[in-house]
């Protein structure tokens, strides 16, 4: 189909829920309480690393509205994997519910269930505790040392099982750079916390899990597994959510809800106050980058060598999974002949690092980025002219994961990005205004990544959905996607409508339920639109092919006879409707009109995008301001144009987070988190955002639906190295350890 022929795809239609978003009516989990709902709250640990000897709950049992209190000496001793999303999965399983084994500040020691949330959190303050204090390995330097505490039997790392391609120690260059570069850890800042609600019908021996979750699947394989319960019996069902960014693909306090609800036959509501949504969900993970690079005197690269330490905080979690991505990503955007990876996960006593919007692609581009930046500098090179040389061109085969790049356009990007932000102006602009005076620096920087549309090659990526055609002709889609708040239901939606050729509002698509929707792995990889829209194009395909049949009985012809166009089944001059197709099937041949399919996605394109930016340093307090931006992005087809723009404002906001002030501190001493409310955590507001430009390649993917890729997480990827790029432009450092924070931007000034 032709794009200007289309009704849907690439038109502006909003979001199905603003409008309650905006009036305050859409209602999220923690809006799900009822009368005699019971409230969940937790006691934390007051050391980093130690024995629980004993857990005085006395008074805490005695308080007004107290049903129970639980510790690891009344709970069982079970071990589950908060990142696991799949029973199959190889995982550490190192949790428990409780665990006399305290490994980082804060860890939850006890758990109050009351008729109030103040009662419960009443009742926590009146819990002591004695502990058997260890020592503590609060760095991934201490916790790699030989003498160090053992955090976990089997040892405190994850040697990640490398890339290597090529021989990079044989490999010849003119020249060889060597650059560190190191990412801070960070709170993910959702608007709603973590929040989870059980339910248990001992009647109908039936737990219901409520939550806003990325894996209504996993989260229901980790509780029924933990609980002992078969899969069938337990229903978990997704809430609308206040947005994740990675925080909520782990299943972090279902558990907690679920097993209480169990032991009380009751309903349970847990909610994380602000300072445990910091301190115990979890965190960007910190990271430290040495990265060495043979690169000829015209700029072409030679080979690469990266070693990273990534720093899983007290529990592995999916940290070995993201170290191994980070190596997996790192053919995805330049040509390396020759190229090694090298990366350890390290358990420290420290609160829990894991999952984190753009999944390794960010931190790779962190690395790369900067290093380039370094090499242009020495070299003389301008740095678009040093990527042009060096990008993936369409089809070239990503070495690392030995598949197609697919139909991407790393070039295209950064040449159309060049002119459109008037890269040579503003250089030499920034030129002129520091010459003239001594106060306030300016600078241009810009970087390039990628990121995935699907799980593939690791797995073959499910798209699974059914259709059922109603009898006014509307549809009715089941397939489990888990919407962040960013429009995923909507662009489903119009897919699914632009495939039947009928009204967008006659598409009814709700959000994942298990005991009613097909399996879906969850909203990893930037999958949904690319995978889960193959999955509703397909069976919308189905369902026609199915009306067709049902047609060609009414008119007594054969299927291939009949035409399908805009929700009408035609034959010569004889035509039915989709509602008149649904009531002839059930009237006269007793049957409901439903389809079903499911896509195996075997590919995985990249998604290329460019960020460029213009910064003015203030030399006297060190403050950045980020004067202009322009975003380019080679989505293949956008389905929802104005969605896709808020998607990459919301990763401009958050990358410049990253680059210039989110940061998560903790004591070095004691390990405790001291950054643990919105007051002390130097947030990018809203108001700090800068004019900020779009610029979408559209030039449709071969497999994505109606050519469409991903977004969602492509866009943070780039931003927080190009920002890095325009300070050390305009003050001539080499700053490379994020965030770029007044003080560290006044001491390099200094040095």
């Amino acid at each position: 189909m032709n794009m200007k022929d289309q009704t849907y795809i690439g038109k502006n239609t909003g979001c199905d829920n603003a409008l309650d978003k905006v009036t305050g009516k859409l209602q999220f989990c923690a809006d799900l309480a009822v009368a005699g709902t019971l409230h969940m709250r937790f006691r934390g640990s007051e050391i980093a690393h130690g024995r629980l000897l004993s857990v005085d709950t006395s008074r805490a049992e005695r308080m007004p509205g107290v049903r129970a209190v639980y510790t690891c000496f009344n709970t069982p001793n079970r071990s589950f994997d908060r990142g696991r999303v799949v029973r199959y999965e190889s995982v550490t399983y190192q949790e428990k519910l409780f665990d006399p084994h305290i490994r980082f500040y804060g860890e939850r020691i006890a758990a109050v269930v009351a008729e109030t949330a103040e009662q419960a959190e009443a009742a926590c303050r009146a819990i002591t505790a004695e502990y058997e204090v260890l020592p503590a390995a609060v760095t991934p330097e201490a916790a790699m040392a030989e003498d160090a505490p053992q955090i976990h039997k089997g040892g405190n790392c994850y040697i990640s099982g490398g890339i290597h391609r090529g021989d990079y120690e044989h490999c010849s260059a003119d020249r060889t750079f060597r650059s560190r570069a190191h990412l801070g850890r960070m709170t993910h800042l959702s608007m709603e916390t973590q929040t989870a609600k059980a339910s248990y019908d001992r009647g109908r021996d039936q737990l219901t899990v409520w939550t806003g979750c990325q894996t209504a699947f996993g989260v229901r394989a980790t509780v029924a597994d933990l609980l002992g319960i078969p899969y069938a019996r337990v229903r978990v069902i997704k809430t609308q959510m206040g947005g994740s960014f990675g925080c909520k693909q782990e299943t972090v306090v279902e558990p907690l809800a679920a097993y209480a609800a169990y032991d009380l036959c009751a309903e349970v509501l847990v909610s994380y106050s602000r300072e445990e949504q910091i301190n115990n969900c979890i965190l960007k993970h910190n990271v430290d980058f040495d990265v060495e690079s043979k690169v000829d005197e015209d700029g072409t690269i030679r080979g690469v060598r990266i070693r990273a330490v990534l720093d899983a905080g007290a529990y592995t979690t999916v940290s070995h999974w993201y170290i191994d991505e980070i190596g997996s990503k790192s053919g995805k955007v330049y040509r390396i002949p020759d190229l090694t990876f090298e990366g350890v996960a390290v358990n420290t006593n420290t609160a829990v690092n894991g999952s984190f919007r753009s999944w390794g692609s960010g931190e790779i581009a962190a690395a790369y980025e900067t290093h380039w930046d370094l090499v242009c500098r020495e070299l003389g090179l301008d740095p678009v002219e040093f990527r042009l040389k060096n990008v993936r061109k369409p089809y070239e085969e990503d070495i690392v994961e030995r598949m197609t790049v697919g139909r991407t356009h790393f070039e295209e990007c950064l040449i159309r990005g060049r002119e459109r932000f008037g890269w040579e102006e503003r250089r030499a602009r920034c030129r002129e205004r520091n010459a003239s005076q001594d106060r306030y620096r300016y600078g241009v920087g810009m970087a390039v990544a990628s990121h995935t549309s699907s799980c593939y090659p690791h797995h073959i990526d499910l798209g699974a959905a059914t259709a059922r055609l109603e009898e006014d002709g509307s549809v009715t889609i089941h397939l489990a996607v888990h919407d962040h708040g960013c429009g995923a239901v909507t662009a489903l939606r119009k897919i699914a409508a632009e495939a039947l050729g009928i009204d967008l509002r006659r598409i009814v698509l709700e959000e994942a339920d298990t005991m009613r929707d097909r399996y879906d792995y969850g909203c990893f990889a930037s999958r949904t639109v690319y995978v889960l829209g193959q999955g509703i194009r397909a069976v919308c395909g189905e369902l026609i092919d199915v009306c067709r049949w049902i047609a060609a009985d009414r008119f007594g012809c054969d299927p291939s006879a009949v035409r399908y166009e805009d929700g009408l089944l035609l034959h010569g001059g004889e035509q039915m409707d989709l509602g008149e197709t649904a009531c002839y099937s059930l009237k006269t041949l007793e049957m409901d009109v439903f389809a079903r399919s499911a896509i195996r996605s075997q590919q995985n394109p990249g998604v290329p995008c460019a960020h460029f930016c213009e910064v003015r340093v203030d030399t006297y307090s060190g403050l950045v301001e980020i004067l202009h931006c322009l975003s380019v992005h080679d989505i293949g087809r956008a389905i929802n144009p104005d969605m896709v723009r808020g998607q990459i404002g919301s990763g401009i906001q958050q990358g410049m987070g990253i680059a210039l002030c989110e940061e998560v501190k903790i004591d070095p001493k004691t390990g405790r988190t001291l950054t643990t409310d919105l007051r002390h955590y130097d947030a990018a507001n809203s108001v700090d955002l800068p004019e900020y430009d779009v610029l979408l390649i559209e030039d449709g993917d071969d497999f994505g639906p109606f050519g469409a890729k991903s977004i969602g997480e492509a866009c943070v990827a780039p931003v927080a190295p190009a920002i890095a790029a325009a300070v050390n432009d305009a003050l001539g450092t080499r700053l490379s350890d994020l965030p770029l924070t007044p003080a560290k931007i006044l001491e390099a000034l200094e040095r």
